[in-house]
């Protein structure tokens, strides 16, 4: 068992959980305001009810304050939407009666057309352009990552499993106690040198599953510029998708 839900009086539901890369006990609130506390491996549940009736006062007050957050809905526009090293991708209105996806080979363009007759802003048409482009983005990911996650293990001297390209909201990347890898497909919107950063970060992971001094110290072996990389990371969610994290 890796999780556990409990019932906390003035917090609610909150789920505790053991991770194998956790070197930390940490306290996460969501904007929908859950909580879930992510405990080490070799952690009680005990110890992690403990940690969060510890932080009771925290967790209310970052309640509060995300909760006076405005709620913005970030609106696919018009025009260029990004790059990737496969694909040039757009938004244009069209005489079409439905969304359709348009490939041009020349430029390597991939052309989303929505009805000119149709509100670019309407809740309906930016739900089903969010899922056509995830869906379009997916298979450029598949194009790419599987080959280059491989790679990138035999040039470095890791082993994995299988490799999955996964839609996450809150992470680059992931590796099991098995050696699976899941791959964010938002990691196509990245550079080259990004992509490559987080793939091995998890290959690492194969060897040493947490992120701890011996971790940073391999990761810096691979990148010697690891903590610029680490900045531009933290940049980066300015674009048509939310930050997400390692």
């Amino acid at each position: 068992m890796s999780t556990k839900e409990v019932f906390v009086e003035h917090i609610g539901e909150v789920t505790i959980s053991r991770n194998r890369q956790a070197n930390r006990f940490k306290i996460t609130v969501r904007p929908d305001g859950k909580i879930r506390v992510t405990i080490p491996w070799l952690a009680t549940f005990s110890s992690g009810e403990d940690f969060l009736n510890q932080h009771h006062k925290w967790i209310t007050e970052t309640r509060e304050k995300l909760a006076k957050r405005p709620k913005v809905l970030k609106l696919i526009q018009p025009g260029h939407l990004f790059s990737t090293r496969n694909y040039h991708y757009h938004l244009v209105a069209a005489d079409v009666s439905r969304l359709h996806i348009k490939y041009v080979n020349e430029g390597n363009q991939v052309i989303f057309q929505y009805p000119a007759n149709q509100d670019i802003e309407s809740e309906e048409l930016q739900k089903k352009l969010t899922l056509m482009v995830e869906h379009v983005l997916r298979f450029d990911a598949k194009k790419y990552l599987p080959g280059r996650i491989t790679e990138l293990a035999k040039s470095h001297g890791y082993t994995f499993q299988k490799v999955t390209i996964k839609n996450n909201k809150t992470n680059w990347g992931s590796c099991s106690y098995r050696k699976n890898i899941n791959l964010n497909l938002h990691l196509m919107l990245l550079s080259d040198r990004l992509i490559d950063y987080i793939i091995v970060h998890e290959l690492v992971h194969t060897v040493i599953p947490n992120h701890g001094p011996q971790f940073k110290d391999t990761m810096k072996k691979h990148f010697g510029d690891m903590g610029e990389l680490d900045q531009e990371l933290k940049r980066t969610g300015s674009g048509l998708f939310p930050t997400s994290k390692m």
